[in-house]
């Protein structure tokens, strides 16, 4: 079995969403745009008691529940063997779940099904109200069982969703904010219920150990430092108490219980004889060790037949690059669905890229778009099947912005990546030293001619796109197939002066400095002049000392541009002044074209 989509209502900082989910699902998206709201709300729907905690009012939108108020999710759940409801009586009759059907293609629930392609599904709700009196939250998790019913507070006809059907799932939660002193230990839920599942509770040892403790050989309370305080005390207690109770010092309880609370991992690295605490090891192991043993439980899950799915916030936490690709294919591999949230463009490439659910938040409306809807027909362009395959992570690094913005090419993507890092390097604390491009604006890798196909590509993923192109005379007839084709999404397209490309920005800028910055430029053979330098970034003769698509001389310039103040704050103003752009704002070095309003040509 597993989640074929779920519906969020009045949840956090979502009023209402709908999330569809492949077997392996990774979330992207900008801060704050639901990822861990959708992650928890599954942990409602489908964790066990003990993993979920007391909601208050700021778990409604809003954080003001009024008494009609309510908080709803509801998850459709497929995949049951056969699709057929009598293999299933304990989710399918008169006192369980509610016959329906899954269009896939459509994503819509059927009471009949009239497509043999349809999924036999059943819908599970939660449902909350805060009860102002009491100053408490009354929730109730229930299989749904038609929308237009009732509130099921009020109406009590709805059937409650057991717990042993929860155990059947096999839902695990793995939150970003963790504690692991006791992972790999008894004080562990989660390690007793491996040991538990794999019968393997070491009885004998733990008796054998717990009769050696109860009768050490070396007793504490016989030590010649301490036996005289342990005298004089059993000596006062003599005279309360008739039975004579004598202090003995020992290491635990000495009960089985205690034993095995006391137990604490330890790891021994390349051999060593003595192996350290847990706690006195990094972040990185402990990390890995609670996520390695849930997979050791999913495992004897699977062995046994039993279904097992696993929700996992930011793997790439304490873990490096590496790791993550073996953990999140090693997750993936194990589990019958995997729902990640992530920050890392690294972790959401792993992924199949219909697989990778881009979510945004718009005035607490969630959406949730797949990186990719299907398999690229044989026809794609390149310069398409590039976003997707060889520069995933550039791109999926881009949407998880507030604002994309497309360049005419890819040595466009270059220079601005480059300027970012510039004037990043050299940001002090004060107001006028902040660059705010990066933090809103991600740039797509465009295939260079390719600005017209790319927006239309990547603009069902965000509804902020935005595009850049030269003003020369391509760059123009660019601008208006877009302008025609009503894109892209935000309205917006950037363009250099009449004439000018990057190269020449890249002119104007260091030009705020030119002999300290053209001398600091470290080139075999540097330029003199500010307009040789231009000619040169914009030429690709080798034999006439052409720099285009050099990387080297890029890095050169940008560096010189970094940590020249002039230079430095001039790029700076420029990357502020498409930040502003973009966020609706006016900005001084953009002035409206007015035969193309849409268009904002830059104006040095």
């Amino acid at each position: 079995m597993e989640i074929a989509s779920l519906k969020l209502e009045n949840f956090r900082g979502v009023r209402e969403g709908v999330v569809r989910f492949s077997p392996h699902t990774v979330l992207v998206g900008a801060n704050n745009c639901g990822k861990t709201t959708v992650i928890e709300a599954l942990a409602l729907l489908f964790g066990r008691d003990r993993m979920i905690r007391q909601l208050t009012e700021h778990d409604f939108h809003g954080s003001n529940p009024q008494p009609q108020d309510r908080l709803r999710l509801i998850a459709t759940i497929v995949g049951f063997e056969g699709d057929d409801p009598v293999q299933h009586a304990d989710w399918f009759r008169d006192d369980r779940g509610i016959v329906k059907w899954w269009n896939t293609d459509g994503g819509t629930v059927h009471p009949a099904r009239t497509d043999p392609t349809w999924q036999l599904a059943c819908q599970v709700a939660y449902s909350a109200r805060f009860d102002q009196p009491s100053l408490e939250v009354e929730t109730l998790r229930y299989f749904l069982d038609d929308d237009t019913v009732g509130d099921v507070f009020d109406d009590e006809t709805a059937t409650t969703f057991p717990t042993r059907l929860i155990r059947e799932l096999g839902f695990f939660f793995v939150p970003a904010a963790r504690t692991w002193d006791r992972t790999v230990s008894f004080g562990s839920e989660l390690f007793r219920r491996v040991v538990a599942a794999g019968d393997g509770q070491p009885s004998g040892s733990v008796l054998a150990e717990r009769d050696r403790l109860r009768a050490p050989v070396a007793m504490l309370e016989q030590d010649e430092r301490l036996a005289p305080i342990v005298e004089r005390l059993n000596q006062e207690m003599r005279g309360f108490f008739r039975t004579n109770p004598t202090l003995h010092l020992r290491v635990t309880p000495t009960d089985s219980d205690g034993l095995l609370e006391s137990v604490v991992s330890h790891y021994a690295h390349g051999g060593s004889e003595l192996p350290l605490p847990a706690k006195r090891h990094g972040s990185g192991l402990l990390s890995l060790q609670h996520l390695l043993l849930l997979l050791q439980f999913g495992r004897l899950r699977v062995e046994a037949d039993e279904n097992f799915w696993m929700a996992l916030e930011e793997p790439e936490l304490h873990v490096p690059p590496a790791l993550q690709r073996r953990l999140v294919h090693r997750i993936q591999a194990l589990s019958r669905q995997t729902l990640v949230s992530t920050h890392s463009p690294m972790v959401a490439a792993l992924a199949d890229p219909n697989g990778v659910a881009v979510l945004r938040n718009e005035g607490g409306v969630l959406t949730s778009v797949p990186l990719l809807r299907s398999t690229l027909p044989a026809n794609t362009p390149n310069s398409v099947r590039k976003l997707f395959q060889v520069n995933r992570v550039e791109t999926i690094a881009a949407v998880m912005h507030d604002f994309v913005l497309i360049p005419e090419g890819r040595t466009d993507y270059e220079w601005l990546r480059l300027l970012v890092r510039a004037v990043d390097l050299h940001q002090g604390w004060a107001a006028a030293d902040e660059c705010r491009f990066d933090a809103f604006m991600g740039v797509i890798p465009t295939h260079d001619g390719a600005v017209v196909r790319t927006v239309a590509a990547i603009a069902p993923l965000h509804p902020r796109v935005l595009a850049l192109v030269d003003g020369d005379a391509e760059g123009v007839g660019y601008a208006t197939s877009l302008i025609a084709a009503n894109a892209p999404n935000s309205g917006v397209i950037l363009q250099w002066a009449a004439g000018q490309m990057l190269e020449d920005v890249i002119g104007w800028i260091v030009d705020a400095d030119a002999a300290n910055c053209l001398a600091a430029i470290a080139l075999d053979n540097p330029a003199g002049t500010v307009a040789e330098l231009v000619v040169r970034l914009k030429s690709e003769d080798r034999a006439t000392g052409g720099l285009k698509k050099d990387s080297s001389a890029y890095e050169a310039v940008a560096s010189a541009i970094g940590a020249n103040e002039l230079c430095c704050t001039l790029a700076r103003s420029l990357l502020n002044g498409i930040t502003e752009v973009a966020q609706g704002g006016a900005n001084p070095l953009f002035a409206a074209d007015p035969q193309r309003p849409s268009v904002k040509i830059f104006q040095p």
